[in-house]
Order: structure tokens, then C-alpha cells, then sequence
């Protein structure tokens, strides 16, 4: 493994933003640390990096005890979310930076940031101020400037959180083929659930200081741990006594299904390709939420649905559920 955190708890005052996380991440992987804002998972990425010390526990680096190494030794690269460019410095000498100042020679310093520059396609800007640059280029040359390095690990808190959508979709296309070709450990926070599903390899999510499951974007969205796992990676409803995703709800026309729900549709809105349903159950039958149904548009068509239509609800077979604790 290419980094080890063991037992790693950190508090301030009464609070845990740690509260005993043990994780393994993997050499050569892009792993998300996912979870809602306060949940610690910026706190594990800056104790890994060596920006906090944590009260207890160990972290390791390739094999190697990093807990009370500064982070100079780390040999890790970090991307902060605002970039953190030195404003007075080209393109180029951005990226230059960490190779000048550990005495790398001229001409290496050239041939690795003129890699550098084509790697993250800002060749052409080398010779721009940081202020002539878009923000998604902007967090590119960061991200050249953390690989200049050749850090043993990427550490990216939130890179894209500052930008807007398109330009958020856009570079974690590129983080993903980025890292194909370099191959570089690189663990990244995010709270945006599509970017850690589309991005990474593994997902670690975390809330409340604690480590709620790690796994694969399949494992996490089709064989949740728990509710919140489960709630965290996508929109949910409640069926009776289980908790499944909306487009695992099936839509009949007519009764006679075995251990279907009957409701009436109370709101019917199309949103691209999909018709999105709220169903109030009949009384007998739900809680005072209504369950929220998915279809595609063709599949409402068929069905003839509109508002007050009677219908009845059932888990598609497979459907992902985890029992109801509460109403949702």
C-alpha cells in the first residue's frame, strides 16, 4: 500500500474530527475521500500531507513511518482548492519553482517543466501571468507545479470546488486521463458525489470522523454499508419498509401485484428524459412522505401518466434497499 493511516484520531476541544480512522490506499490509484462538509475528510488529506498533526495514531508513506516527518520529507505533492499561485511568476516559473529552490540544475529544470506544461496542454501560456489565465488553467499549472516534484503522492483538497459546473466536468475528465498517464498515487477530497464517482478508482466515504466504507464507485452505489452510504451516493426514497433509489421503483396502471403499494401521482415534472413522479400512497399503506419514482420518458408515455393517475408501487427485482429506520 502506498499509504497506511492506522488508528488516527484528531480533536479539537471536545469535538473529533478524527475519531479512530484506520484506511489503506493503494500505490498508483486515484482514491476519493468523499463526505459532507465537517465530516474530516480535509482533515485526513492535511495529516497524510503533513500540514496537521494528529493526536493519535500513525501514518505511513511507501513503507515508511511519515507521522512526525515535516512535509518537506513527504515527498507529496498538494493542490489546494485557491490555487495558491505565486501571483509575480510566469506560467513557468510557477512550475519551476519546486525543482529551483531543491537546486535542480538549469536544463533539467527546462526540460521537466517544458513536459510539464504540454502534459497539462498550457505550453502556449508559459510565458502568461497567473492573472491572464482562466480559473481552470490556473488549477492545470497547479497541478504541474504539485507533479514538478515527481512526488511520491498527489494530494488535491477540493481542486475543482472554486470553479463552476462546465469547467468542474471538463478538468475531472482530464484529472482522470492525467493520472492514467502518469500514474501517480493521488487521493483527492471532494463532497460532489457525481466527480467521485466518475473520477475515481476507490472511494473512501467519511462522516463524522469516521470511516463509513470503502470501495469501488460500484460497490458503494449497488451494495451500500448503511443508510448513510447509501443516502450519501444517491437520491433515495421509502417504500414500505425499505429505503431504494427512485428508478428502482416500479409503476403499475393496474392492481394485482403481489405486495404492490397503491397511491395516487401528486406532482409529475419532465425534466430532459425523465419524468420524475411523487406518489402519495394510500393511507393504509405509506407514511406522510410521498415516494419519489424516476422514469424515463417513453416508459411514462406508456404508462399514461398524469397527475391523479392511481397507481401502484413495487421494488424493481434487484433493486439496491436497506431497511427504513426513519421516514425520509
Amino acid at each position: 500500500m502506498s499509504i497506511e493511516v492506522s488508528n488516527l484520531t484528531k480533536k479539537y476541544g471536545d469535538f473529533y474530527a478524527l475519531d479512530d480512522v484506520n484506511v489503506s490506499l493503494p500505490t498508483g490509484q486515484l482514491t476519493a475521500l468523499l463526505g459532507p462538509s465537517g465530516g474530516g475528510k480535509s482533515t485526513l488529506l492535511r495529516i497524510i500531507a503533513g500540514l496537521d498533526t494528529a493526536d493519535h495514531g500513525n501514518v505511513s508513506i511507501e513503507g515508511v513511518d511519515a507521522t512526525k516527518l515535516p512535509p518537506q520529507k513527504r515527498n507529496v505533492g498538494f493542490v489546494f482548492q485557491h490555487y495558491a499561485v505565486f501571483k509575480h511568476m510566469t506560467v513557468a516559473k510557477n512550475v519551476a519553482f519546486g525543482l529551483e529552490i531543491r537546486k535542480t540544475p538549469k536544463a533539467e529544470v527546462k526540460r521537466r517543466v517544458g513536459e510539464l506544461l504540454e502534459l497539462v496542454h498550457l505550453s502556449q501560456f508559459a510565458d502568461r501571468m497567473p492573472s491572464q489565465l482562466s480559473g481552470g488553467q490556473r488549477q492545470r499549472m497547479a497541478l504541474a507545479r504539485a507533479l514538478a516534484v515527481e512526488p511520491t503522492v498527489l494530494l488535491l483538497d477540493e481542486p475543482f470546488g472554486a470553479l463552476d459546473a462546465k469547467v468542474r466536468k471538463e478538468l475531472r475528465d482530464w484529472l482522470r486521463r492525467l493520472h492514467d498517464e502518469v500514474h501517480v498515487t493521488t487521493v483527492f477530497v471532494t463532497h460532489d458525489q457525481e466527480e467521485a464517482m466518475e473520477v475515481a478508482d476507490e472511494i473512501v466515504v467519511i462522516n463524522q470522523g469516521r470511516v463509513e466504507q470503502v470501495g469501488s464507485p460500484d460497490q458503494l452505489y449497488d451494495e451500500p454499508a448503511n443508510d448513510f452510504v447509501m443516502g450519501f451516493l444517491g437520491e433515495v426514497t421509502r417504500l414500505g419498509p425499505v429505503r431504494l433509489r427512485p428508478h428502482d421503483v416500479e409503476v403499475a396502471v393496474t392492481p394485482g401485484h403481489a405486495g404492490a403499494f397503491p397511491g395516487t401521482v401528486t406532482r409529475a415534472l419532465r425534466v430532459g428524459f425523465e419524468v420524475r413522479l411523487q406518489v402519495e400512497l394510500d393511507p393504509e399503506f405509506g407514511s406522510s412522505d410521498p415516494v419519489s419514482v424516476v422514469l424515463s420518458r417513453s416508459h411514462a408515455r406508456s404508462l399514461d401518466i398524469e397527475l391523479g393517475s392511481k397507481v401502484w408501487l413495487t421494488a424493481a427485482i434487484g433493486a439496491v434497499t436497506v431497511p427504513a429506520m426513519v421516514a425520509v
